[in-house]
């Protein structure tokens, strides 16, 4: 309880002190931490039961962390906010990146697949992206949200300044261009495809349910990727920078289809 207030206090601090540096190195270190080495995947015997009521239990804790921080967000200052936003995106970033994703490598890929349970049925890519998004516990139609162009999915999480496009920019450049955005998560969109884009500072990987090869969930890097390699047009939101989003999640305000 005690390393808990600490950090608190410590993250309200540095934030106060222009701690949004640190905030943002401490993530880029973690997310380089666990995105090392060659990318997970579940295993052929797993048990799904076991995985599914797993699943259910850190979602719950998730949810947990996001009311209470909703609980002292509305009692905080505006100073106390800024830093409250700060912690609410370290929260369901590293949830993403630590529990989520992983919970779902491996799991198989259908053009049709809607699967809302790890490594149980299919899941299509657009459906992984809207299923990760609505359990990571961002109000999102999912259903809805999935079947819109890939560009109004970002655009429904963000806005224009945190949204760039690539017309038939090699692949080489495309991954300078993430890494020079900086560390974080983003979803991209490509010419039939959707999925997510981690940046952990150090290596640019791409995450989605695969409609090639091994036509399961995965994470590669991004400079090896065929999907990414092949698809002409790309675009990226940056959607975990929006103070906005990450308001409406502690918050838990629903998400508008963009129009």
């Amino acid at each position: 309880m005690r390393r808990t207030k600490l950090y608190i206090l410590l993250i309200i601090t540095l934030f106060g002190l222009g701690g949004g540096a640190f905030l943002v190195a401490r993530n880029a270190a973690h997310v380089e931490r666990i995105s090392k080495g060659k990318p997970r995947t579940a295993s052929v015997h797993r048990d799904t039961t076991s995985s599914s009521r797993n699943y259910k239990e850190l979602l719950a804790r998730l949810e947990a962390k996001r009311l209470g921080l909703a609980s002292r967000y509305q009692q905080a200052s505006s100073a106390e906010r800024a830093a409250l936003i700060a912690e609410a995106r370290i929260v369901i970033t590293q949830a993403i990146y630590d529990e989520i994703f992983p919970a779902w490598y491996g799991t198989a890929w259908d053009f049709n697949g809607t699967s809302e349970v790890p490594q149980q049925g299919k899941i299509a890519c657009g459906y992984f992206v809207t299923t990760v998004l609505r359990d990571a516990g961002l109000k999102v139609q999912r259903v809805r949200l999935a079947q819109q162009a890939s560009e109004h999915i970002i655009l429904s999480l963000t806005t224009e300044p945190l949204v760039k496009r690539f017309r038939r920019v090699a692949i080489g450049d495309f991954v300078n261009a993430v890494k020079e955005w900086g560390p974080g998560i983003y979803i991209v969109g490509l010419d039939v495809h959707v999925g997510f884009v981690v940046n952990t500072g150090d290596e640019v990987y791409f995450i989605h349910s695969s409609y090639v090869d091994p036509f399961m969930v995965v994470s590669e890097r991004a400079i090896e990727s065929p999907v990414l390699i092949a698809s002409k047009y790309r675009v990226l939101g940056k959607v975990f920078a929006d103070d906005r989003l990450i308001s409406d999640w502690s918050l838990g305000k629903p998400i508008n289809l963009y129009r």
